[in-house]
């Protein structure tokens, strides 16, 4: 992983960009999935059809035609949108090679 962009505050009904840029090599991209405080909320998964899943988590409203697989878009955030936020990235078979990172987001 490159780097991990998740905003440390944001303000009430606000709309926040999160992004995880990553560098896999010569590997190919197996998984990108997101989670709050453990729940996974967002999966992109370039093999699958659909690409993209997403799961209910309290406080994440997913804006999934403005994510990607860097970048998750999160809309109308409220003060149960804070927690901690992870990004992790898999690599496709054989290696499986998954990194992730994590920061914490607050709501104000």
């Amino acid at each position: 992983m490159t780097a991990l962009q998740i905003p440390q505050h944001v303000v009430l009904n606000e709309t926040v960009r999160m992004q995880c840029n990553f560098n896999l090599d010569k590997e190919l991209l197996y998984s990108v999935k997101w989670y709050k405080d453990g729940h996974e909320f967002y999966r992109y998964v370039p093999r699958d059809v659909p690409m993209v899943q997403t799961f209910r988590v309290p406080g994440v409203n997913v804006n999934i035609h403005n994510s990607t697989e860097i970048s998750v878009v999160l809309n109308n955030v409220n003060l149960t949108s804070s927690g901690r936020y992870r990004c992790e990235v898999s690599a496709e078979a054989p290696a499986f090679q998954t990194v992730s990172d994590h920061a914490d987001m607050t709501v104000v």
